[in-house]
């Protein structure tokens, strides 16, 4: 999950509704060759599915021990992340070959600081095997799949932005983002360059929960499964738009 403070309480993100928002923006994109890209359903598919491992734990979340605050997509344990990328890279490999690929590129890519680490030797190599028989299997060259990749990492990095709320403002692969939180739980983000044909209003699935310890997972559960879910507007629009003006 993806958990952040709110005055008196947190504002939570599944990473399933993260990805989600994530592919419903790729999916608006109308610069860079993206409508006509071969492989546009896979990457929108990739960008939708990135998170996909994190649906059995977002389901059934857990409590930090120590200070009794939510575990977010940040703080869950070494094995535990293990085995949501195992699930996660595995999970289309089959069905969708090069969204797959795209996936465990993603996980890799996200993983490579702990090339170094011997906690994360299987893992790694678990996960390097997978994409090596993907890459066999789908004739996809590297060059392809760096350019696709790209695809997927910007999508996943605007949604963070949006989905934790971050302000400062970020750069990549061309572009310059910033977020701008709203009284609402919403949010604006603003591009440049502007890649959609418009501005435009996306959501986010959402639930706010008490800020406060909670005596275990089950505790955390049953707030969670009484929060009402929520859809938090997230109006996207060209850097220096004046707020509601449409382009």
């Amino acid at each position: 999950m993806i958990v952040t403070p709110s005055e008196d309480r947190l504002f939570v993100v599944t990473q399933n509704d993260h990805a989600h928002f994530a592919g419903e923006l790729l999916s608006l994109w109308r610069g860079d060759g993206l409508p006509e890209h071969p492989h546009r359903r896979e990457l929108l598919f990739a960008a939708r599915e990135h998170d996909n491992g994190w649906r059995e734990v977002d389901s059934a979340p857990l409590c930090r021990s120590p200070d009794g605050r939510p575990h977010d997509f940040m703080s869950i344990p070494r094995q535990l992340r293990q085995q949501i990328w195992d699930r996660g890279t595995a999970r289309f490999a089959r069905r969708e070959p090069y969204a797959g690929l795209l996936i465990v590129r993603h996980a890799l890519r996200l993983h490579r600081a702990h090339r170094d680490d011997p906690d994360w030797t299987d893992a790694l190599e678990r996960w390097g095997e997978l994409e090596a028989g993907l890459v066999e299997a789908t004739g996809a060259t590297e060059a392809i799949i760096a350019g696709d990749d790209r695809w997927v990492d910007l999508a996943d990095r605007l949604s963070l932005q949006v989905c934790n709320r971050w302000t400062e403002d970020f750069e990549a692969h061309g572009f310059t983002a910033s977020v701008e939180p709203s009284s609402a739980h919403g949010a604006t983000l603003t591009l440049d360059p502007f890649p959609l044909a418009g501005t435009t209003t996306l959501h986010v699935a959402c639930r706010l929960i008490p800020d406060r310890r909670y005596r275990g997972d089950a505790d955390l559960g049953v707030e969670l499964a009484a929060a009402r879910w929520r859809r938090a507007a997230v109006r996207v629009a060209p850097r220096g738009a004046s707020p509601g003006k449409a382009v």
